[in-house]
């Protein structure tokens, strides 16, 4: 084991990340980072003084990743209109809950109060201020009352598609009711949002 190397704190937070994508929050403590990052099991309480504060910067990269790719998401096209960069950013945000599930999990998680780690809050800040812009854009002149409830009810949304899609106990193959709805859903998710967002 390794007393020092490199940026000690990045490279605890690197397998802190990797090992929430891999096992989930649960499953991880101080001293199985620590042997992940083959440091020493004190190592890690140099930076961190519980598991919570690596968790909460495990999901502060985790909001800020997701602020990159919802950004990207309604920038890759400049000749999209606003309402084609709000599909494209539903389509993305769903696409990260799905295939960042564990971390989207941790992410969401009330086991880390994010009002005691600034920087956390204002990066899931961050992810939603994406959100604002577009509806804002899409609705010139709303009130900031109807703007945040708009925002709520589209996140409210993604949030739950991304739950539901991922939900292993809705099966599509068996013929239920649920299953056949969502099967609908899975297979033209852009169509579903356009629906949504006309509502």
């Amino acid at each position: 084991m390794k007393y020092h190397h490199g940026n000690l704190k990045e490279e605890l937070i690197s397998s802190a990340c990797s090992m929430c994508e891999a096992n989930g929050h649960d499953h991880m403590s101080l001293r199985s980072i620590a042997k992940e990052a083959n440091v020493s099991q004190t190592a890690p309480y140099r930076h961190f003084k519980t598991k919570e504060d690596l968790l909460a910067e495990v999901s502060k990269r985790g909001f800020e990743k997701l602020a990159e790719i919802l950004n990207q998401a309604t920038t890759q096209n400049e000749n999209m209109t606003a309402k084609e960069r709000f599909i494209e950013m539903g389509f993305a945000y769903v696409k990260f809950g799905l295939e960042r599930k564990n971390t989207y999990d941790l992410m969401h998680s009330p086991i880390i109060d994010k009002v005691e780690f600034p920087e956390l809050l204002e990066a899931a800040s961050g992810a939603f201020d994406e959100l604002i812009k577009i509806i804002a854009e899409l609705n010139p002149g709303i009130s900031d009352a109807d703007l945040g409830r708009q925002c709520i009810r589209h996140w409210a949304q993604v949030h739950g598609l991304v739950g539901l899609i991922g939900d292993t106990k809705i099966d599509e193959s068996i013929g239920t009711n649920a299953g056949d709805a969502m099967s609908i859903v899975t297979k033209d998710l852009r169509s579903f949002l356009t629906m949504a967002l006309d509502f």
